[in-house]
């Protein structure tokens, strides 16, 4: 895949969290691949430089891959105000903005029950679902990854984007 796919057709699809986010790419409506972004200190960071490093590392992603839409899960459907996560949303908005992103959010409810029949399953359930949709039953991801795969997928499906084919090794930041 060239470093300079066509921008329209390529979509960024983020589970966002501020331990780790996980990330697929899909262009023409298929998955390519996905990855996960992490810190890889262990000692105690707080929520704006765990922020920071996930904004560094969608920088890279969006040079690579020159996305024209992001789609990102948001955490809770029920919308609690916890400032760690607001922050992030904040962020993710500020980010988009900044490099002329169309965004979508979905909540994790919304995508799940579309891609799986119900709110509030467990994400080894979700992640039976996606694999079976996306033919990909038998890959090792993180849940995380399998969260950005439901998320551009569902976006996808609501937009008419056919999605098949099997992304590539996972990728970490």
């Amino acid at each position: 895949m060239p470093d300079n796919p066509n921008v329209e057709a390529v979509l960024l699809a983020i589970d966002a969290g501020l331990r780790e986010t996980g990330w697929a790419i899909f262009h023409g409506g298929h998955p390519v691949t996905t990855g996960v972004i992490a810190m890889t200190t262990s000692r105690l960071v707080d929520a704006n430089t765990k922020v920071g490093h996930l904004v560094q590392c969608l920088d890279a992603l969006a040079q690579k891959w020159r996305p024209g839409v992001v789609v990102y899960s948001q955490p809770s459907g029920i919308h609690w105000l916890l400032p760690a996560l607001e922050l992030l949303d904040t962020a993710l908005a500020k980010w988009s903005g900044r490099r002329n992103l169309a965004v979508y959010a979905y909540t994790a409810q919304e995508v799940r029950a579309a891609i799986a029949g119900h709110p509030n399953i467990r994400s080894e359930e979700l992640t039976f679902a996606i694999m079976s949709k996306l033919g990909l039953v038998g890959q090792a991801k993180s849940t995380h990854e399998w969260e950005a795969l439901a998320v551009g997928h569902y976006h996808a499906s609501r937009v008419g984007a056919a999605l098949v084919g099997a992304p590539g090794a996972m990728n970490r930041c």
